[in-house]
């Protein structure tokens, strides 16, 4: 049953993560006034979500007990990234708060992975903190030379 509640979980925070990216890059055209453009920035914000959505959902699926406990790191570093960019979101007032839902879903699959496959959970709350803190520094550095 634990399974289940895992994919159900990551697939919410994929889903998230992918549709909104898509909806908002489709929606971006409407949001430049002439003369000014956000590209690159939000292509690039966009584009990291959509793939930590699918890196925390392929973390989760591509996980088996067969498989090495390797890919259960990958579901910490999505949730840490996207935790990353939610903090970064708040400082600066902008919809990017918004990723904390997917955040939190693919944090209670991971917490249900290591908990069924009986891993210690320290070492992935590291995995987490370093992905957090180096992607909030990542774009805060692109942001302020923006």
């Amino acid at each position: 049953m634990k399974r289940v509640v895992e994919w159900i979980l990551a697939g919410i925070g994929a889903i998230i993560c992918i549709g909104g990216a898509a909806s908002f890059w489709v929606e971006q055209p409407t949001f430049n006034t002439p003369g000014l453009s956000l590209w690159p920035m939000p292509a690039i914000l966009f584009l990291e979500v959509a793939i930590l959505g699918g890196v925390g959902l392929f973390g989760i699926v591509l996980e088996p007990p067969q498989l090495s406990n390797g890919w259960g790191f990958l579901v910490w570093i999505a949730c840490g990234g996207l935790l990353g960019l939610s903090i970064l979101g708040i400082i600066a007032f902008s919809a990017i708060f918004l990723l904390a839902a997917p955040s939190l879903a693919f944090f209670g699959a991971a917490i249900l992975a290591d908990i069924r496959r009986k891993r210690k959970m320290l070492p992935d709350l590291g995995v987490l903190v370093v992905s957090g803190i180096a992607n909030f520094g990542l774009f805060y550095l692109i942001a302020s030379l923006h």
